[in-house]
């Protein structure tokens, strides 16, 4: 096992296209199935300690995530369509989009609290997380889909958590997909501490393992 950037996926000049951004969603869609197998709720309501999050509510953080940022996203491409922002390919990310991928992805570089907006609320029992969270990744996929033709390098927007910061539409799909791995990296500790360590690991398995990415 080693440590791998997700397709396309570098530092330096890093460009993504979108086929590289919807399988990196159905990687982290697999990834959270397979975390949430066979637990009960209790197991996902579970947290580690009073300051570490549950599996449930990492999931909850990430479907907030997406529901806080869609509006904002799909304003900036109908402005995109209006000016006729066309363009295919992969795009660049620019030294911002670079900059937040790197600080999203696992492990963590630095620990920030989460802004109020998409701090963790379990909507129902624990269990409800994983297809919530589903549901909510089916909303990015048609956004994905609907930013066919788009020039996803030029069309911008402000953050919805801060308006100082402002990225491109690739950029938003690449640090969204780069944040849902961190996440599911840290649910994957509480499953390793409510499972024990899992003996063989997960041979034959592509997608995290231990918060990175096995071969």
């Amino acid at each position: 096992m080693r440590t791998i950037w997700p397709s396309g996926h570098s530092m330096h000049g890093m460009r993504k296209s979108l086929e590289d951004i919807r399988t990196e969603i159905a990687q982290v869609n697999a990834e959270a199935e397979w975390l949430c197998d066979e637990l009960t709720d209790e197991q996902l309501a579970w947290r580690p300690a009073p300051n570490c999050w549950s599996i449930a509510e990492n999931l909850s953080h990430l479907n907030l995530t997406t529901q806080v940022f869609l509006p904002v996203v799909d304003r900036a491409m109908e402005e995109g369509r209006r000016d006729n922002l066309l363009g295919e390919g992969p795009f660049e990310l620019g030294i911002g989009g670079r900059i937040f991928v790197w600080y999203v992805e696992p492990p963590p570089k630095l620990r920030l609290p989460a802004p109020k907006l998409i701090r963790p609320v379990l909507q129902g029992p624990a269990v409800e997380a994983l297809p919530q969270f589903l549901r909510s990744q089916e909303l990015l996929f048609q956004r994905v889909d609907l930013a066919e033709g788009l020039d996803c390098s030029r069309i911008k927007f402000r953050s919805p958590l801060s308006a100082m910061v402002k990225m491109n539409l690739i950029s938003f799909f690449a640090v969204g997909t780069g944040h849902q791995r961190r996440h599911l990296a840290q649910a994957a500790g509480v499953k390793t501490r409510i499972s024990g360590r899992i003996e063989g690991g997960r041979t034959n398995r592509p997608g995290l393992r231990n918060g990175t990415y096995a071969e």
